[in-house]
């Protein structure tokens, strides 16, 4: 019997060559599905943001089509933060079938895949951070060879998407295969795609201004409102372990780093969210900015989700190091990184079975 998503991952298919970590599969229709579907959003982003420019260029654009851009970049930056990432890869919180629904059409409306791919491979990315089976890290490739740092940042940035490696769903998408609502979206990310790209932002330039403005707007507010965001988040992948501070050693490249955080509503504190990943908010000083983190509590406050994770508090000794609050919490061992487990929806990695951060090769 088929499964649900023998659309990107067929079950007859074996592959000749094995990857050195579980979970990972080498070339075969999935890899196939992946550069094709990739390819495809890739594409019309690229082509769309340059006929957005063309369009800037050469006609009179306003506030409509500026609002809807802005308008969009939050909505999808919320998608992504919350959705994607903190709820169906890591789960921050619980929610229920209508509110998990919206979330992840909320998600997808940043298209960059669907819900059931994006959470998949980023669990695979935290359990294999800057080691042999990454996802996206600028130091190794998708086979565990090492990258000089103009490279790695390519392929941590985008060259990942066209790779010949796919992570497998029975590993890495535990929770996600059987969820209904997961499955809906994954059904209908073409759907969910159009309406965002295209269909939102018509009826934003009818609504708000009228049919002279519908080009502009579906250019800036819909395709390239989408390729501007993408490359933020990207950028978490790619700058965000190579360039920012690091407040904890978590043997991976992760890094804080601000731009970052304020372009992603949050998820720039990237180094404090490996030490806390199923944290709901990344934010560890008063200081770092986590929208997306306030957006959570406020629902959780008006009872839209429930049993919502945070990291524990630090402060700062006399030395000037982060160290926990309180002493108990300490002594519990939450001062280690947290890494992968069932919790998340993926299996149990040992922190004794995770690679450590591998330095660009010169």
């Amino acid at each position: 019997m088929a499964s649900a998503f023998s659309d990107i991952q067929p079950d007859e298919y074996v592959p000749s060559e094995q990857h050195p970590q579980h979970g990972v599969i080498i070339g075969g229709p999935a890899a196939r599905a992946k550069r094709i579907e990739y390819g495809i959003l890739l594409s019309t982003m690229v082509l769309g943001s340059l006929g957005a420019l063309y369009w800037t260029l050469t006609h009179a654009t306003g506030w409509v089509e500026w609002s809807a851009f802005l308008f969009g970049f939050a909505l999808i930056n919320m998608g992504v933060g919350i959705g994607y990432h903190r709820y169906f890869t890591h789960r921050a919180f619980e929610a229920g079938p209508k509110m998990r629904l919206a979330i992840g059409i909320m998600a997808q409306m940043a298209c960059q895949a669907s819900v059931l791919k994006w959470a998949a491979d980023h669990r695979r990315h935290h359990a294999f951070a800057d080691g042999v089976g990454d996802v996206h890290s600028p130091y190794i490739d998708g086979h565990g060879k090492k990258m000089g740092k103009l490279k790695g940042l390519g392929i941590a940035h985008f060259g990942w998407l066209f790779d010949n490696t796919t992570s497998d769903m029975k590993v890495y998408g535990k929770g996600l295969i059987d969820d209904p609502q997961v499955l809906w979206c994954h059904k209908h990310r073409w759907s969910i795609a159009i309406f965002s790209s295209i269909v939102l932002p018509a009826l934003w330039a009818l609504a708000f201004g009228g049919p002279e403005h519908i080009i502009g707007t579906i250019l800036i507010g819909g395709f390239f409102r989408n390729f501007f965001f993408l490359n933020f988040v990207m950028g978490v992948n790619s700058i965000g372990h190579v360039f920012g501070s690091q407040r904890f050693e978590t043997k991976d490249g992760s890094r804080n780093n601000w731009f970052m955080a304020w372009m992603t509503f949050g998820d720039g504190w990237h180094n404090n969210h490996h030490q806390h990943p199923r944290a709901a908010s990344s934010k560890i000083a008063w200081w770092e900015f986590d929208l997306n983190g306030q957006i959570i509590y406020a629902w959780e406050k008006m009872g839209l989700v429930w049993n919502v994770q945070r990291a524990p508090a630090y402060i700062r000794n006399d030395k000037g190091e982060w160290v926990l609050k309180k002493a108990k919490v300490a002594m519990a061992g939450i001062a280690e990184p947290e890494v992968m487990s069932a919790d998340d929806g993926g299996i149990l990695f040992p922190a004794k079975d995770r690679q450590p951060h591998i330095e660009p090769a010169e």
